[in-house]
């Protein structure tokens, strides 16, 4: 069974998904490795976790985001953050 890899977005303008996308040799490499379960940037298409993989871009800056990036990460085995806004704070 391969691995399920979720993307998730919280207040950001997008640009590290986008750069993920870039990557589109990369991401077909994966596409035998991983299942890529949740990615909204790239494809409506959502199968339920849990998770072992989440890439979480964006700030947290709302009561909503907090439960909702709980959740996250209890549905998630690894959960690791991308970007600027999602490390730092960033620039919105």
């Amino acid at each position: 069974m391969k691995p399920k890899l979720a993307v998730w977005k919280f207040a950001s303008c997008d640009g590290c998904q986008l750069s993920l996308l870039d990557l589109e040799d990369e991401l077909l490499l994966l596409a035998d490795k991983i299942e890529i379960a949740y990615f909204l940037e790239a494809s409506r298409a959502i199968i339920k976790g849990p998770y072992d993989i989440s890439l979480v871009e964006g700030s947290i800056t709302t009561n909503d985001d907090i439960k909702r990036i709980k959740k996250i990460r209890r549905i998630s085995k690894y959960l690791i953050t991308i970007g600027a806004c999602a490390t730092s704070g960033g620039i919105q």
